[in-house]
């Protein structure tokens, strides 16, 4: 299987580098450019604004072509699990797109509720429940939303300064790819290298200085193909260590609110925790340059998870 995991990685690797460059250029033309949130990072308003979003296609259509073609040379690989990960991230996908494109529309950094995203999502985890463990208690079905909804979520929010998003992704889809294919779920670590090659050709593109962005087309659907990966095959607990920095920017936002209204209730004062948050914004505002911070949380995703793969292998 090696040599197929090889050459499925180089195919969507080369397909989302080719189809890369003239999406790129077709964004641009008409006009698809970044707005920068006004209360992030002021110099962002002036390195970043200009360029074009919603590149999340670049890697999204070699992965659905790729898939889709494998999926119709080989049926026996059609299992129930890869069509409810494939859907999971379709839908995802096409509801980051939406907020994406309502951004553009109204030439402002606001696009679909969070509320909006929240009850999708929360759809998706009651269909997942139901097929795979609708004998349990309503108390899975909190489970399975946490892990989906905080995959999906949790890695938008890493998707904040060039290329990070798509390296720690790199990284997290690399240790599940590994444990999916000890755990014999061929169909889901194919659908995993694809991914991982689609994002090292996007990775190309994305790099600092970006040429493009991903959006919330992007990230949202990377946190849903990751989640559902994770839920359908039974190891949402490896996320914790799998997806260790998407999940630290999830938290550093959840103190920073908590902290911000806790103090303001009972202090009466604004208490922040971070200078901003996400996390990776904090350091930024601790003057560290955006290639460093992007190598080191990329490291740290590497690092924990290579620890994933010891523990695999101690079992």
């Amino acid at each position: 299987m090696l040599k197929v995991y090889i050459l499925l990685l180089l195919t969507s690797l080369i397909f989302s580098i080719i189809a890369g460059f003239p999406l790129i250029k077709l964004l641009r033309n008409i006009g698809v450019n970044q707005y920068i949130r006004e209360e992030g990072p002021k110099d962002h308003l002036a390195t970043k604004r200009d360029t074009p979003t919603i590149g999340g296609i670049i890697f999204l259509i070699p992965t659905f072509i790729i898939s889709s073609t494998i999926l119709y040379i080989y049926k026996s690989l059609i299992t129930l699990d890869l069509i409810v990960v494939l859907l999971a991230t379709l839908i995802i996908a096409i509801s980051g797109f939406l907020d994406d494109f309502l951004k553009l529309k109204r030439k402002h950094n606001k696009g679909i509720s969070g509320w909006f995203k929240l009850f999708v999502q929360l759809i998706i985890s009651i269909i997942i429940f139901m097929l795979y463990k609708g004998d349990q208690n309503i108390l899975y079905l909190v489970w399975v939303f946490l892990i989906f909804a905080g995959s999906c979520n949790s890695f938008n929010l890493t998707d904040g300064l060039d290329g990070l998003a798509a390296s720690v992704s790199i990284a997290s889809l690399c240790g599940l790819a590994y444990l999916l294919n000890s755990q014999f779920n061929y169909d889901l670590t194919i659908f995993s290298v694809i991914l991982i090659g689609s994002l090292v050709g996007f990775l190309y593109l994305n790099r600092y200085p970006a040429k493009v962005f991903m959006g919330d087309t992007g990230s949202l659907a990377i946190g849903a193909a990751i989640g559902s990966l994770a839920l359908v095959s039974g190891n949402g607990l490896y996320l914790l260590i799998f997806a260790i920095v998407p999940v630290l920017e999830a938290i550093s936002v959840i103190l920073q609110v908590a902290s911000c209204k806790l103090s303001k209730k009972f202090l009466n004062k604004d208490i922040r925790i971070f200078k901003m948050t996400p996390l990776h914004h904090h350091f930024e505002l601790l003057g560290w340059k955006e290639t460093t911070i992007v190598k080191c949380f990329f490291f740290i995703q590497a690092i924990c998870t290579l620890i994933g793969i010891l523990v695999i292998n101690s079992h």
